[in-house]
């Protein structure tokens, strides 16, 4: 019997899974230059800004709508499977362990310090970030990938981890390890959303635990100033 070659498993692929494959990389180099870019345009500050602004709309909800529609969209809320369904304790530990690590290490700390638009900034880039990363990063490949682990979630968990390079390359992070500890974590709370998304055919509760996570890192503290600039 011939052994199947990567140029075989390759040729099987649909078009949209091809490009699925490729629009990671694609994402990470486009967006480091963009930020990259925009910085010099326009200022760090608001060059930021509107790198994020473009990847939200272009890459995690544009290139999802083209590809399954809005319907479609809407569908990676819907349960398609009951594994895990029958183990909420399970299901509660994967989505929600990253939730620990920005409430004891920011939220915490500087709540108390925090202004209230900052905290209001937070919340809003919490729901903005969770629900569009959720859709691109793990409902998208979920649904074209749903019987490859490694496709479906290993690989756009890793990349999910190294496309925060692009923002950081221009507004470094504070926290303990600097980037590398940032995209490590990155990858660590994606390969969780990832397993979830892939076993229950859903992004459901990974979205608000993403909503949740991101609103404890009180990332309004610092773009409060930089929204300001645009003022």
């Amino acid at each position: 019997m011939k052994t199947a070659t990567l140029k075989d498993a390759f040729r099987i692929l649909t078009v949209k899974q091809r490009v699925m494959i490729a629009a990671p990389v694609a994402l990470i180099g486009s967006m480091y230059l963009a930020f990259q870019g925009f910085s010099y345009l326009l200022g760090a500050s608001r060059g930021y800004v509107v790198g994020f602004v473009l990847y939200w709309v272009f890459w995690c909800i544009g290139l999802p709508l083209i590809f399954l529609g809005a319907n479609g969209v809407a569908s990676l809320y819907s349960q398609h499977s009951p594994k895990l369904v029958s183990k909420p304790w399970l299901t509660v530990l994967i989505i929600s362990w990253p939730i620990a690590l920005p409430f004891a290490t920011i939220f915490l700390p500087k709540i108390l310090t925090a202004s209230l638009s900052a905290v209001a900034v937070s919340i809003i880039l919490g729901v903005v970030i969770g629900i569009t990363e959720e859709i691109f990063w793990r409902g998208l490949f979920a649904k074209l990938f749903p019987n490859n682990f490694w496709v479906g979630s290993i690989y756009p968990s890793i990349t999910f981890g190294l496309w925060h390079l692009a923002p950081l390359s221009v507004q470094g992070t504070n926290d303990p390890g600097g980037s590398f500890s940032f995209v490590f974590v990155s990858i660590l709370l994606g390969l969780s959303w990832s397993y979830y998304a892939q076993k229950t055919r859903s992004i459901r509760w990974c979205t608000v635990a993403h909503v949740i996570n991101d609103s404890l890192g009180l990332a309004g503290i610092k773009w409060v100033p930089m929204l300001l600039t645009f003022v």
